[in-house]
């Protein structure tokens, strides 16, 4: 049996692109439906050698967490490998921080399977880290709804990925007409993200005449807002960042929850 991109997309349903790796040979780039805290799709490599195939992260899950701000390079493998370590097939975490597996072709499917699972208890586990993603989700729904109100002739587009000039690809929450859109709450882990994402996207070619934008959750007591208030400081040495009151502010009494 031969692992291709028609193969896992009949049978397991992925999106798949074949790449180059650094030594020449051909790979396989599988997008899979799960999703990191900041919406980025979770995305393997399968490299077929033979009779043997390899399922590999290419150290993007290390250089993931880095992007977040979430833990050192040390403590990350530690953790990595603890959270890999529940499947049957055998699954390595490298010293460069490298998730990958090793076996038959033949074993194709139940490989996936278990690489999967192994990568959705590392998903699991930054969900965890960062404390608050269902207050995040919760942020970027209200703020949808708000711009919409605000601008209901706007094009808004949800979850749109760019690339960086790093070649990650990154999620931004919206897209309304030219501007790409995050939606924050004001700590660090995400202050951190947003500074690495912007600048990496920034300095990339796929930003186009596209302007980039960050919208601070400024609201709750007064202790929340000065926070809120330093973080916007911070991001504005880089891209445009605003407080949600000011959203607010421009849509209709009647809109607002």
């Amino acid at each position: 049996m031969k692992i291709t991109c028609s193969w896992l997309h009949q049978n397991l349903g992925y999106e798949c692109r074949t790449v180059q790796t650094v030594d020449g040979s051909q790979a396989l780039r599988v997008q899979t439906a799960h999703t990191w805290a900041d919406g980025t799709p979770l995305t393997f490599y399968i490299i077929p050698s033979g009779d043997t195939i390899i399922l590999t992260d290419d150290c993007d899950t290390l250089f993931h967490f880095h992007t977040q701000g979430l833990l050192e390079t040390a403590r990350s493998i530690h953790a990595l490998r603890e959270m890999v370590a529940c499947t049957d097939t055998p699954i390595s975490v490298e010293e460069d921080g490298e998730i990958m597996c090793m076996g038959n072709q033949q074993k194709a499917a139940r490989m996936i399977a278990d690489y999967l699972s192994a990568m959705c208890a590392v998903m699991h586990y930054e969900r965890e880290i960062l404390g608050v993603p269902r207050e995040v989700a919760d942020f970027a729904e209200e703020v949808e709804l708000y711009l919409k109100a605000w601008k209901p002739k706007a094009k808004l587009q949800k979850n749109v990925k760019v690339r960086g000039i790093s070649g990650h690809d990154y999620t931004f929450d919206f897209q309304m007409d030219d501007k790409l859109i995050l939606a924050i709450n004001p700590n660090p882990a995400s202050v951190g993200a947003v500074m690495r994402k912007t600048g990496d996207v920034k300095m990339g070619s796929d930003l186009d005449s596209r302007e980039l934008m960050v919208i601070v959750d400024d609201r709750g007591e007064d202790l929340f807002h000065q926070k809120a208030e330093e973080e916007i400081r911070i991001i504005s040495a880089l891209v445009k960042a605003v407080p949600f009151s000011n959203i607010l502010k421009q849509v209709p009494t009647s809109t607002r929850q």
